[in-house]
Parts: C-alpha cells; sequence; structure tokens
C-alpha cells in the first residue's frame, strides 16, 4: 500500500514539473524548462509529450541530433503521435534525409489524414526528390483539408507547370493570390 502512495506521489510531483514546463515555455523561459524536461527524462518519464517538447527546445537551440533522438525516444512511447512524426520528418528532411523526411511524413498522415502541413511539406519532399506525381497528390490533399492554403496552391502551381499543365499551372497561381 505504501509502494502505491509512493508511485502515485512520484506522479503527481512530475505532472507538476510537467505543468510548470510548460508555463515557462509559454512565458519564454526555454532554459528553466528545458532543466525540468531534462530531469524528467533523466528520472526515466514515460510521457511522450515531455520528449517532444523538449525536442521542439532542441530545435530552437539548433541542435539536430539530440532532436531527433528524442523524437524518435517519443515515438517509441507512442508511435501513433503525428506531430512527433512530422516534426521528425522536417529535421531530417533540414539535414537532407529526404527518404527519413517521407517516411516520417507518412506516418504523421497515417496517424492524422486530416493533417494539412504533413501532406504539404510531404509534397515538398516529393518534389525536392523529383517525384511530380507524388507533389501533386500530396499538394492537392494538403488543400483538401485546408482550401485556402495559399503556399499548397503555390507549390502546386510550380509542380503542374514542370509537369506541362500550363493551365493548372494558372487556376493554382490564381487561388494562391
Amino acid at each position: 500500500m505504501e509502494e502505491a502512495k509512493n508511485s502515485q506521489s512520484k506522479i503527481n510531483q512530475n505532472e507538476i514539473k510537467e505543468k510548470q514546463a510548460i508555463e515557462f515555455i509559454r512565458t519564454g523561459k526555454l532554459k528553466e524548462a528545458e532543466e525540468i524536461y531534462r530531469e524528467l527524462v533523466a528520472k526515466g518519464t514515460r510521457n511522450h509529450v515531455v520528449y517532444g517538447n523538449l525536442a521542439a527546445i532542441y530545435q530552437i537551440k539548433g541542435e539536430k541530433e539530440a532532436q531527433i533522438n528524442l523524437f524518435k525516444e517519443a515515438l517509441k512511447l507512442k508511435h501513433d503521435y503525428p506531430q512527433a512524426h512530422y516534426n521528425l520528418g522536417n529535421t531530417l528532411k533540414e539535414q537532407g534525409d529526404l527518404n527519413g523526411a517521407i517516411v516520417s511524413y507518412q506516418q504523421a498522415i497515417k496517424y492524422n489524414p486530416n493533417y494539412p502541413q504533413a501532406h504539404y511539406n510531404l509534397g515538398n519532399t516529393l518534389k525536392e526528390r523529383g517525384d511530380l506525381n507524388g507533389a501533386i497528390t500530396s499538394y492537392q490533399q494538403a488543400l483538401k483539408h485546408k482550401p485556402n492554403y495559399p503556399e499548397a496552391h503555390c507549390n502546386l502551381g510550380v509542380v503542374l507547370e514542370e509537369h506541362g499543365d500550363l493551365n493548372g499551372a494558372i487556376t493554382s497561381y490564381q487561388q494562391a493570390l
């Protein structure tokens, strides 16, 4: 019985610390939030959000490898965490790992099919890899979920133009405007 009380007390203390860290982030005190998250990770927290938020802090600091490792840890705890898949994709793309980014964006979409930013970034990555048909499909999916997405309209126009569909490109450019 005493062991159960101690376990519950640790959980409550961790939850309080997590709320403090979020408040620090909200008020721009990233160093303080980072300290709390690092402490929670060192204690072996099982909260995937802690890893995701710490990774976001490392993103701001430009620490890509640490960021990637933290997103992967978050995904070990919660494999269907679309935001972590999406953010991992962004980081991998920044590092030039287009194939890894594509897989991550596809996983984000698998767990949240109505994720326009994931469709959009998947389109950008497919375009960069030279897969114009895949990029067109991804941009169209982004626009299906967010019709007023000027960047997606513009990039769709670019890809349609490269693909030889000038009328479609003009329509997309007009929608972007």
